[in-house]
């Protein structure tokens, strides 16, 4: 079987980096036909296998929400495809709890005054390759993406997003949290693609890797593209170990340092997995996570 290239970096960089793209066995992420999904209202989705398309339209001015979890041991592909009309807002959020090796692409078009709010969680995975593209066509349409990635062992996760801005006065926001031990390896490609015409466009981008052992492998490519002089761009990203202020208060409260990393690990995703506002969600994710209730009031303070 051959080899499938996939989340190709819109600009390449020097191959030696290894980021340009990814290639992967074709029969790797599932096979069958292909199941088509048009969830309803507030729909609450399980995928464990196979090939699978979600398609998400919001009418104008309406507002849609789905909740997505990719779990199971066996291979699989999720394909979604959101289409925002003028003045809609939609919510995606979407859990991977995969064991197993799995390929998931958000391709999102989005109009006039319209909004996409995309939620990603990935807790574990063998090897998970995730592609994002936002189409800010519209006017004041506007994009937002929190993610946030637990890899433990040789878990392996592969994300390509892009923002691609081509509407007057769109904006795009992008905020990554990830915890990485064991021998787990990364790369997060993030670009902001600002095309002609796009006047009045701003977007930004931010990466926060915790890292809790030196034999982790992480990589993060933030990419800015102009081709419009009349817009704002930014990004960043910050990758290392605890903060000495936070390390000193928490032992000073009698907490052990490798209970510390515990707890910071676990806050660091249930941060995300509290903007879903779905209690369900919330639930499910932190019972994946571990910790009790101390440790919750320890993330509030």
């Amino acid at each position: 079987m051959e080899n499938v290239i996939l989340n190709r970096l819109p600009v390449p960089t020097f191959r030696w980096l290894k980021v340009n793209e990814v290639s992967r066995a074709e029969n790797e992420f599932g096979t069958g036909a292909e199941n088509v999904i048009q969830p309803d209202d507030d729909a609450r989705i399980e995928i464990t296998g196979g090939r699978n398309r979600l398609v998400i339209n919001a009418a104008e001015n309406s507002r849609r929400e789905a909740v997505v979890f990719i779990s199971g041991s066996e291979g699989k592909t999720v394909v979604t495809e959101v289409n925002a009309a003028a003045g809609a807002e939609v919510k995606l959020v979407q859990v991977y709890e995969n064991s197993g090796a799995a390929n998931s692409s958000v391709n999102a078009e989005i109009a006039e005054n319209a909004a996409l709010e995309l939620i990603q969680l990935y807790i574990g995975g063998a090897d998970t390759v995730s592609g994002i593209n936002a189409e800010l066509a519209g006017r004041c349409s506007k994009f937002r993406a929190d993610i946030g990635y637990l890899l433990d062992g040789t878990d392996k996760l592969d994300i390509n997003l892009t923002a691609r801005h081509s509407g007057k006065k769109s904006s795009s926001e992008i905020a990554v949290k990830g915890v990485m031990r064991g021998h787990s390896e990364k790369i997060f490609r993030g670009t902001i693609d600002f095309l002609k015409g796009a006047a009045g466009a701003k977007g930004k981008e931010n990466e926060d890797v915790l890292t809790l052992d030196e034999t982790v492998r992480s990589k993060t490519v933030p990419l800015i593209l102009c081709a419009e002089e009349d817009v704002e761009g930014s990004h960043g990203a910050v990758i290392g170990r605890i903060d000495e202020n936070q390390m000193f208060y928490m032992q000073s409260r009698g907490i052990p340092e490798d209970k510390i990393y515990e707890m910071m690990a676990r806050a660091q995703i249930a941060q995300i997995a509290e903007k879903t506002g779905d209690s369900e969600t919330i639930g499910r994710v932190g019972a994946a996570l571990g910790g009790g209730d101390s440790d919750e009031q320890l993330y509030k303070e």
